[in-house]
C-alpha cells in the first residue's frame, strides 16, 4: 500500500475563497441586504479562516495562539465591514 502524504492545502483556492466571502460582504452593501447578513459573511469568513489554518493554529501556545488569532480576527472583520461599506458607497454608482 503507497504512503498518502498529508494533502496541503492550495494558495490560490484559499485565496479565491477568502475573495469570494469579501465579495459578498460588498454584495449585502451594494444590494441595501441588512446588516446582519454581512455580519453572517463575516462570521463564515472567521470559521473558514480559523479551518484553513488550523494545523499552523494548532502549534501555536498561549499568547501567541492569541495574539495569532486575536489580529486575524481584527484584520477579517476589517475586511467585511470595509467592503460592505465600499459596497453602500457604490450602490448608486454602478
Amino acid at each position: 500500500m503507497p504512503m498518502r502524504s498529508k494533502r496541503r492545502p492550495y494558495p490560490f483556492a484559499t485565496a479565491a475563497t477568502e475573495l469570494a466571502f469579501a465579495l459578498a460582504a460588498f454584495a449585502c452593501g451594494l444590494f441595501d441586504a441588512p446588516l446582519w447578513m454581512a455580519g453572517l459573511a463575516a462570521i463564515s469568513m472567521l470559521a473558514y479562516w480559523s479551518w484553513s489554518r488550523r494545523l499552523v493554529l494548532n502549534r501555536l501556545r498561549g499568547a501567541t495562539w492569541m495574539t495569532a488569532s486575536g489580529l486575524g480576527a481584527a484584520v477579517i472583520i476589517s475586511i467585511t465591514a470595509g467592503a460592505y461599506w465600499l459596497g453602500l458607497a457604490s450602490g448608486g454608482l454602478i
